[in-house]
């Protein structure tokens, strides 16, 4: 291969490692990395010598910005569409990301595209450099932006902002449920991949001196996502062999088929791409299981003293049936509080309330009124909630998924650039960070869940971790809903010296429990529901002896 040829394939190992952040770091199908690479193309064209005369350095800074913006945009629009339209509504975007330069020939040269100046130059009259990019520097430049993608994605990969991602791939219901900012974490992930497509298109114009819209066909958004998907589950360097086998895909299709050319190109793309996912499915059937982090220094665990929550006047309608009706409720600081009732009394829409699900009536924790919001800022606030299934993704260790839970409360935008640099703050967060999962687990006599892969658990252990994720937060305030539901009795009895203990610790614990031995043994206070409404409440005793 010839130097051009290489230095090409590498720009497009760029764009594809932005794809896999986004593909297979945060589980979100995109179609459209094309597009970007477009923008930092016709950008760097248009800005730079020969088109508005800045210093092609500049021009090329202010492509991979607006790529990044384009991403930023992109990830606005498409913030309320599931995966499956997500990868549709992208991949439209690389149509269109063909089709405009046609359409406004006289900005962008319409299908002959634009030509860069020769001969390209770096020049800075500040610093008094002047380098004239050959195709071997264009090489160099280009096997260094690779290297040092290739170690962020690495380290990202093995840190806190990376565990988040996994959880957002995983699980991205239970990731919300304990605090994680779903929307913000896509919108930065897509941001970034839409900034390395970009980098990846402004260099790749920068070698070759041209860019016209058969350069950032869909059948190259296509090619960059087979790329990544051969690469299976080695995350950091997956699309490695992808992009080699691209490169060799020209020669490939004129031996197999007879003819070259985009057909013959998209045939093959698209063999590869249904082989990918075939194979990615087969991988994803078995349970995979991580190494629990080594233990650090035990920190104290989080206060959780001191702090109760209390409800006033909540209804809640449903298409004219009543949910909640006039609901007023006080779990207080170091007691179990247990809400029981038949199906169908509100209990579950009551948790909802709480843990913001649903805004009704005046919730307050402590002395502060919590505002209406959703489920992550009120865990933030303090109010975290299990879900009433038992949610377990087989992709994460037990160990991770606690970490999650204490991941949850953390700042992500400044906490990752610390970690890619690996800074003295970064490594104290993250012992910090293993010891308070292993404090949590042991805290809760856990301890043995550490070890155990996920996929293996039997149904109370999996309830007795989905109640350690939520500990892990750090709330004041937990709420359970139905924890003992499909416990032995060892289990339950295991689940009553846990209420117990966060109670003792001085958590507010509030629990949906149908299992009324379990909540005659370890309740406080216990509140009956009946069509909405509350019938009694009280210490276990009077609420049994209440007619």
């Amino acid at each position: 291969m010839s130097t051009v040829g290489t230095a090409q394939s590498l720009w497009l190992l760029v764009a594809a490692l932005g794809l896999a952040l986004s593909v297979c770091y945060a589980g979100n199908p995109m179609l459209g990395q094309g597009a970007f690479l477009a923008v930092g193309g016709y950008a760097v064209a248009l800005l730079g010598p020969g088109g508005s005369g800045l210093p092609l350095g500049v021009a090329a800074g202010l492509a991979v910005l607006l790529a990044a913006v384009a991403g930023y945009l992109t990830a606005l629009a498409t913030a309320r569409l599931d995966a499956g339209y997500l990868a549709l509504a992208t991949w439209a975007l690389a149509w269109l990301a063909q089709r405009v330069p046609t359409a406004f020939p006289k900005l962008f040269g319409g299908t002959e595209g634009l030509v860069r100046p020769a001969p390209a130059r770096l020049v800075s009259r500040t610093l008094g450099i002047e380098v004239t990019l050959t195709d071997r520097l264009n090489l160099a430049l280009a096997a260094a932006c690779c290297l040092l993608v290739l170690l962020a994605l690495y380290r990202l990969g093995r840190g806190p902002g990376g565990l988040e991602l996994a959880g957002l791939r995983e699980a991205p219901d239970l990731a919300a449920s304990l605090g994680i900012p779903l929307a913000a974490r896509r919108r930065a992930v897509l941001t970034a991949t839409a900034a390395l497509g970009g980098l990846a298109g402004a260099g790749s114009t920068v070698l070759v001196g041209v860019i016209s819209p058969a350069d950032v066909s869909p059948l190259l958004s296509l090619e960059l996502l087979a790329a990544v998907l051969i690469g299976g589950t080695a995350r950091s360097w997956g699309p490695v062999p992808g992009v080699l086998l691209l490169a060799v895909l020209p020669g490939g299709a004129l031996a197999v088929t007879g003819a070259g050319g985009a057909p013959a190109r998209g045939v093959l793309v698209a063999l590869l791409l249904l082989a990918a996912l075939a194979a990615r499915a087969l991988v994803r059937r078995q349970a995979r299981r991580d190494r629990p982090p080594p233990p650090g220094s035990q920190p104290a665990p989080p206060a959780r003293r001191g702090t109760g929550l209390e409800l006033r006047s909540a209804s809640v309608h449903y298409a004219g049936v009543t949910a909640l009706d006039d609901v007023s409720l006080s779990l207080r600081p170091g007691q179990v509080h247990a809400l029981i009732g038949p199906n169908g009394s509100g209990k579950s829409t009551l948790l909802d309330v709480l843990a913001g699900s649903l805004d009704a009536g005046t919730v307050r924790l402590g002395a502060a009124v919590l505002p209406a919001g959703t489920v992550c800022e009120r865990v933030r606030a303090g109010v975290v909630r299990t879900p009433q299934h038992t949610t377990v993704p087989a992709g994460l260790s037990t160990v991770q998924q606690v970490a999650l839970g204490a991941r949850g409360g953390h700042c992500w935008p400044q906490s990752v650039p610390r970690h890619l640099l690996s800074t003295p703050r970064s490594r104290l967060q993250a012992a910090r960070l293993r010891a308070g999962v292993t404090a949590t687990l042991d805290g809760l006599g856990l301890g043995r869940l550490a070890g155990l892969d996920p996929a293996g658990l039997s149904t109370g252990e999996r309830q007795l971790l989905q109640l350690a994720r939520a500990v892990a937060t750090g709330a004041p305030v937990l709420l359970f809903d139905e924890p003992a539901a499909g416990m032995t009795a060892a289990e339950r009895a295991e689940l009553r010296g846990v209420l117990r203990r966060l109670a003792d610790d001085g958590a507010t614990v509030g629990i949906v429990e149908h299992d009324l031995r379990l909540v005659a043994a370890v309740a406080d206070q216990v509140t009956v529901l009946d069509a909405g409404r509350v019938l009694a409440t009280g210490d276990a005793a009077a609420v049994r002896a209440d007619p």
